[in-house]
């Protein structure tokens, strides 16, 4: 390995990295990163096969420990694994799907919203970007491109929708879900105390939430423009450049990152505030300092750890970074940021990311990844 002009060569050096990282992974114990699910495979992937997940997005579980995940637009599918995660458990597990035809899409695909109920394995799917699964494992489905949220019985096999009316627009706030109107509802998320869903409604601008209890839905913040977060404002008044995916910490702070934005938000008390990237401008840095001076270049995920810290899934930088509320200081959990790859190491900063999309800390407090461009997903150490 040669030095350059300015310094050594990072591809040559990367890859070093990564092939001392396997050599020793493999001379040693079981590697602390594993592959749960998945191969390369899903990328040529253009028919159903019960051994292949295309394009894996969020993932979720169940209160047995069994790992759902929803396929994007090359598979349109909820699938699961067939037994709980556990660390004793052999890896990669069996897999089963068990909702959603699968079929290939896009963003333009017109919308294939079914009726009020289906059987699961009927329904038309389109586009899904994450799901979450309550206590009585209940699971909502953001269905994007059909503008809905549904809600998957695992128990009796159907789906339902349970808010948007599958034509995209912005309307209902204050009245039933079912009659209300979203714009490619990107990010489902329940509160802690799993009373509301929360949802990223994209291309409104804006974040909204639906009360599980009398199904009505209002907007927590923004003001139905796309702009930069105004520090400070009122959640609802200040605009939003992309808001792509939500959370909620058990203090009541909802952390919501801005795609467009390469920001975190926090809102509390109504109002809003940048916690991570205050500049709004793509790139990578600022790790172990500051998190409003570092760089996001188009996050896509957010979720809280068991420490009520908030892990940013850095889509387009390939890494998991996170954020802890404490000390307002950003890391680096995973990944080689900035460059992609495949390579597995013996620790999530020597593995390689691309374009991952969810993000949960399993049962057995392990870190799962959903690396989506990889087509697998990921478990280890955390």
């Amino acid at each position: 390995m040669e030095p350059v002009e300015g310094g050594w060569n990072m591809n040559a050096l990367a890859g070093f990295v990564i092939a001392l990282a396997c050599v020793l992974g493999a001379a040693g114990p079981a590697a602390a990163v594993e592959v749960l699910i998945g191969s390369r495979q899903g990328r040529t992937g253009k028919q159903p096969s019960a051994a292949i997940v295309n394009e894996p997005f969020a993932i979720d579980f169940d209160g047995d420990g069994r790992l759902y995940g929803v396929e994007f637009t090359r598979g349109n599918r909820v699938f699961r694994l067939v037994r709980p995660v556990v660390a004793a458990a052999p890896s990669p597990l069996a897999v089963e799907f068990v909702a959603g035809v699968f079929h290939q899409s896009s963003s333009k695909t017109p919308p294939l919203a079914a009726g009020p109920a289906v059987a699961a394995t009927d329904a038309r799917l389109n586009g899904m970007h994450d799901l979450a699964i309550a206590a009585t494992d209940a699971i909502y489905l953001a269905d994007t491109f059909n503008h809905q949220i549904k809600r998957l019985d695992p128990q009796a096999g159907t789906v339902t929708t349970v808010a948007g009316t599958g034509v995209a627009g912005f309307s209902g706030d204050g009245g039933p879900a079912t009659n209300a109107q979203f714009d490619q509802p990107y990010c489902g998320s329940l509160s802690p105390d799993g009373t509301r869903l929360l949802i990223a409604d994209i291309k409104n601008h804006r974040l909204r939430a639906i009360d599980l209890k009398d199904g009505t839905v209002t907007t927590l913040a923004g003001n139905g423009m796309k702009g930069s977060p105004i520090d400070g404002a009122k959640a609802v008044e200040s605009p939003l450049a992309g808001p792509r995916a939500v959370c909620e910490a058990t203090d009541g702070t909802v952390y919501l990152v801005l795609r467009e934005g390469n920001a975190l938000v926090a809102i509390r008390d109504g109002r809003l505030r940048t916690v991570v990237n205050a500049s709004g401008q793509a790139g990578y840095g600022g790790d172990d300092g500051p998190g409003r001076e570092a760089r996001l270049n188009g996050p896509k995920y957010v979720c809280m750890d068991r420490e009520q810290r908030v892990l940013i899934v850095d889509t387009e930088n390939h890494a998991v970074r996170r954020y802890d509320p404490e000390t307002a200081v950003i890391d680096l959990v995973a990944g080689m940021p900035p460059q992609a790859g495949a390579g597995i190491g013996t620790d999530w900063r020597t593995t390689q990311l691309r374009r991952p999309h969810g993000a949960r800390i399993a049962p057995d407090g392990r870190l799962v990844i959903a690396d989506s461009d990889n087509d697998r997903i990921l478990i280890g150490s955390y």
